[in-house]
């Protein structure tokens, strides 16, 4: 039975969906489904943010820290500065890994007006197709990147994205692990069967309330709700019908005054719509080869121009006590449902790292102080490491071929470290490797949160090399032994 893998109200839903027009005269048409399964990409793995730029800068930079404890230093903040130098990692080096890189196709959005909290600021398209391609095969040696296609609405686009030669094809044959950012009203039976056929990896989808009315002042089209809930069920009746698992489907939730103690309403609706089981599905959640699929990202809302959204200081701690209390609730009575051994559930923090901004990151502030500083858009002061660690290994290319560290700055746009259509991204990166003494800066406050997550770790596992090193120097003090 179709969608059998699915809780009974979503089963409906989607049968009730397949059976209209759209899907009826198009699966009508050739090629059959059995021509579309047998041309199923799966999607490569994406390589670890983390792993990846820490190990790196642990193999190129080991030698000579471990020559500085040996000379004599002891001073762990030196040792760990040393061990996390880019410039040094980087010498010699023409092709070091770029593990993230980011491509806002166009600022062009099939919304207008736009959703009530967007704050990009548009831009022409200069870069052309071939251009967009030749941009990515500099960067899939050694170590082919996640590629996050955003916009504006990248889905405008058609063919040269989700088409047999489009932008994911072409990203996926080079071993890419590929993302769409985008609000799915777009996403029509042939462009869901596309997405999976080419092997796009994740979807990242704007959903921000349950509740229709609200999401459709957010959205700014009430209209525009439906829109995107039919582009979201197409994705999985594409995937049902292609027996794949992929694209996953990931939800961007913006937090604001108009949706902030919604969120446990939103959570459920998502556990409801979610694919459940599987055949290979045997009674832990973790073995569900769909579990990660709805995992969701809590954005507090930037700019300074989204001032009247921002939650108070005292709405804020209340979303981070009682909120995330009763959508805590929620996820245990779901892991409850689904047959989770109690002594397996985790607790929704745990399932998605991404997911609560305040519990994402080790903060310098007790909850009130952060409440105090998110009032005011400021939600990563706190947590902040000393450096950036992060920021030469990825790329983020706006449509004018201007070239940003990350996300935060591609939205922000300080000077832009080059352009594209002058110089290669790694020529870019490493031409502003002085630069990086400026990070973090004041964009760094108000990013969505990931970039900060992955510095703290990259941070945390080079200091655990220093301290390895350290005891490895002195083996009589590291055994609790006193020396003599």
């Amino acid at each position: 039975m179709l969608f059998a893998h699915y809780q009974p109200a979503q089963r409906e839903r989607l049968q009730a969906l397949v059976q209209t027009p759209g899907w009826r005269e198009f699966l009508a048409k050739p090629p059959t489904l059995q021509q579309w399964r047998a041309k199923v990409v799966v999607p490569p793995t994406a390589p670890a943010q983390l792993g990846g730029a820490a190990q790196y800068l642990k193999e190129r930079n080991a030698e000579r820290v471990q020559a500085l404890i040996r000379a004599g230093l002891r001073e762990e903040r030196a040792l760990v500065k040393a061990l996390g130098d880019w410039e040094t990692a980087l010498a010699g080096d023409d092709r070091f890994p770029i593990l993230f890189l980011g491509l806002v196709l166009t600022l062009d959005c099939s919304f207008d007006p736009r959703c009530l909290y967007c704050n990009q600021v548009w831009l022409p398209r200069r870069l052309n197709w071939e251009e967009w391609k030749e941009l990515l095969t500099q960067v899939v040696e050694p170590t082919p990147p996640y590629v996050y296609l955003t916009g504006g609405e990248p889905l405008l686009l058609g063919k040269e994205i989700w088409g047999a030669d489009g932008l994911v094809a072409f990203a996926t044959q080079l071993g890419c692990a590929v993302n769409i950012n985008t609000n799915a009203a777009l996403i029509t039976p042939q462009v869901a069967l596309q997405l999976v056929k080419v092997g796009l990896a994740r979807l990242h989808i704007s959903l921000d309330s349950a509740d229709p009315r609200v999401q459709g002042e957010l959205f700014q089209g009430p209209e525009r709700v439906e829109a995107v809930w039919r582009g979201l069920f197409n994705v999985q009746i594409a995937r049902e019908l292609l027996r794949a698992n992929h694209p996953q489907i990931h939800i961007n939730c913006v937090l604001t005054c108009r949706n902030l103690f919604q969120f446990p309403d939103l959570l459920r609706f998502l556990l409801e719509v979610r694919q459940v089981r599987s055949p290979e599905f045997d009674g832990k959640i973790t073995a569900d080869p769909a579990f990660s699929d709805f995992a969701f990202h809590l954005i507090p809302v930037g700019g300074n121009e989204n001032a009247p959204l921002r939650p108070t200081a005292e709405e804020w701690k209340r979303f981070y006590t009682e909120t995330w209390a009763e959508a805590e609730q929620v996820w245990q009575e779901y892991q409850m449902a689904l047959g989770v051994p109690e002594e397996e559930r985790k607790s929704l923090a745990a399932h998605v790292p991404f997911a609560n901004p305040f519990q994402r990151v080790d903060h310098q502030l007790t909850l009130d102080e952060y409440c105090q500083q998110a009032a005011r858009g400021v939600y990563w002061q706190g947590a902040l490491t000393e450096r950036c660690y992060v920021a030469p290994s990825q790329a983020f290319v706006l449509p004018d071929g201007s070239q940003h560290w990350c996300g935060a700055h591609a939205i922000q746009r300080p000077p832009p470290l080059g352009n594209v259509q002058e110089a290669p991204v790694r020529e870019n990166i490493r031409r502003n490797l002085p630069r990086l003494a400026e990070l973090p800066s004041a964009c760094c406050t108000s990013c969505a949160g990931a970039t900060c997550v992955i510095n703290q770790m990259i941070e945390r596992s080079l200091s655990n090399q220093v301290a390895e090193w350290l005891e490895e120097a002195e083996p009589a003090r590291g055994s609790g032994q006193t020396a003599r």
